[in-house]
């Protein structure tokens, strides 16, 4: 009956032995498992972070890409637009000179050799003409002045300091060309046409200023086309 007893004992000792055990086993596997679904969680939190910071950049990058496509097809067409309307009054101003007032001066010195009423009229008709042709070089230059306080809006410091170059060189080149025409109308010039001569060679450096003006714009401009 003891021996029975000890058995009963040894065998309820060795399951309570292994029940402790078992259950200490358990709970670390519990634990194990809480720890990894914690980490699982935590991962797919940084994944979903990760996914929407990423997903955040590329919209931003993509609205970049768009304002400077933007920045840069507003700046260029602005541009373009200035450059254009500079040409056609660089073009004004040849035509003014070469292809009007030159074959007014023709039309004109013919009545005007004669004396008495002929030549009065041939006088008020060609200062009268010529006062168009003046009003008309002053258009295209305030045209200009205009687009210019355009470009001031995207401009940055360097074009605007271009820019006012540019400005007092057209208005010299205006003023010059004008000057020219205004002595051309002299009796002085009809006496002597050699009196041109000053006049001529200052209207064509004012000219050359213009385009050197021009030609710094332009690399300016682009230049910082190139930077959007």
């Amino acid at each position: 009956m003891e021996i029975l007893i000890s058995i009963v004992s040894f065998v309820l000792g060795m399951l309570t032995i292994y029940m402790t055990a078992y259950s200490k086993a358990k709970g670390r596997n519990l634990a194990l498992i809480e720890d990894i679904s914690r980490l699982e969680d935590e991962k797919q939190r940084i994944i979903a972070k990760y996914n929407a910071e990423t997903e955040e950049i590329r919209k931003q990058h993509s609205l970049d890409i768009e304002k400077r496509k933007y920045q840069y097809e507003d700046k260029r067409a602005q541009f373009t637009k200035f450059f254009a309307l500079l040409d056609e009054f660089n073009s004004k101003g040849y035509k003014v000179f070469v292809e009007r007032f030159s074959p007014m001066m023709n039309e004109f010195l013919v009545p005007y050799i004669e004396d008495g009423e002929a030549q009065n009229n041939a006088i008020g008709m060609f200062n009268e003409r010529t006062q168009t042709l003046f009003n008309e070089l002053y258009e295209e230059q305030i045209k200009v002045n205009n687009e210019t306080n355009t470009i001031r809006l995207v401009s940055s410091p360097e074009i605007d300091a271009l820019l006012d170059k540019l400005e007092l060189a057209i208005k010299k080149s205006t003023d010059d060309t004008v000057e020219m025409m205004r002595f051309m109308s002299t009796p002085q010039f009809w006496g002597d046409q050699g009196l041109i001569a000053p006049y001529q060679q200052q209207a064509e450096e004012s000219g050359k200023l213009v385009q050197h003006c021009r030609n710094k714009l332009r690399e300016r401009m682009k230049h910082e086309l190139n930077e959007i």
